[in-house]
């Protein structure tokens, strides 16, 4: 982007300059270069102390910490299913009762099936396609036959966590105990805290040959009233962050060459090339070990006007905004 604007802003100068030519000849061109119009109407950015930050961030879903799916111990067919999602039940607390046998005609003792844990009715995430619980009078299949029915799942929201899917190139950049924020959209009044409690160290395969890893937050913030399994969380964290350091908009940075650097500005004369040492650099900004000072102003495009490159400055004299020796 940045050369594109630079040749449009050069075919601007070069018909401008025709008509300069025209009356003034090759003396007045060159004087026309260095007091350009267009020129100065390049954008400029400043250097100034300040901080700056590297981030992750990332979007995913709410749900219980825990969350066990209810089976019976035979199959059969259910002849009472005494709650419905959303019902509020205690570990031990009845939940349904199965009538054991292939048929109505064997005459085995019904067995209950109880709730494993304290928390809330939810629905199974599989083979419930219709987003319900078990009915009464459907056969199932029990813990003993191997490929046992879900009648209904329990989770407990007194803990909750959050589930991400991230890629390949930000998971390396993750590590288990990281602090973050945690946002859920419909309650982002409500400021939430946590930290990585497992990074996956086997991928899943998505479309197009993508791989992604499961990470896990845990929510610090605990019975949290009116959340939702499923609710959109988004998460941020700081990854690393230097304070009241030089920095500049990434705009004025340039690279060639595996070398940083970035055109000073230098009222009423011709911009100035100077090469920088970089550091912390987020989406923004850039952080500026050496090269400029603060109050500089530098190039957010590249100049027409450069100074040529000269043999260094005597010790002790440097221009405004430029580290001795640059």
């Amino acid at each position: 982007m940045k050369k594109v604007k630079h040749i449009l802003i050069k075919i601007l100068v070069y018909a401008a300059a025709a008509a300069v030519l025209g009356g003034g000849g090759w003396w007045g061109y060159q004087a026309y270069r260095k007091t350009s119009l267009v020129e100065g109407e390049i954008e400029k950015v400043n250097v100034g102390k300040g901080d700056i930050e590297v981030k992750f961030q990332d979007i995913g879903d709410v749900r219980p910490k825990d969350v066990i799916e209810v089976y019976s111990r035979v199959g059969g067919r259910i002849t009472e299913m005494l709650v419905d999602e959303g019902y509020k039940v205690k570990k031990g607390d009845k939940l349904a009762m199965v009538q054991p046998g292939q048929t109505d005609s064997d005459k085995y003792v019904p067995v209950e099936v109880l709730a494993p844990i304290t928390g809330t009715v939810m629905t199974c995430s599989d083979n419930n396609r219709d987003n319900s619980l078990a009915k009464i009078d459907q056969r199932i299949s029990g813990l003993a036959d191997g490929n046992p029915t879900c009648l209904a799942q329990v989770g407990d929201f007194t803990s909750l966590i959050v589930s991400l899917s991230v890629s390949e190139m930000e998971v390396m950049k993750l590590r288990a105990g990281l602090p973050v924020k945690v946002t859920i959209d419909a309650m982002s009044a409500v400021p939430l805290t946590g930290r990585i409690t497992l990074i996956s160290p086997k991928s899943d395969s998505g479309r197009g040959g993508s791989k992604s890893f499961k990470v896990v937050i845990g929510i610090d913030q605990k019975n949290l009233p009116g959340v939702k399994s499923g609710m959109t969380s988004r998460i941020e964290a700081v990854m690393d962050a230097r304070h009241n350091t030089l920095t500049m908009p990434v705009s004025g940075l340039f690279e060639e060459r595996g070398k940083r650097f970035a055109y000073l500005y230098v009222p009423g004369g011709a911009a100035k090339k100077v090469e920088l040492k970089v550091g912390l650099r987020n989406e923004t900004d850039v952080e500026v070990l050496s090269g400029l000072t603060e109050g500089a102003t530098v190039y957010a495009d590249k100049p027409l006007n450069i100074e040529p490159d000269a043999p260094a400055a005597a010790a002790g004299k440097f221009e405004e905004g430029v580290l001795p020796g640059k």
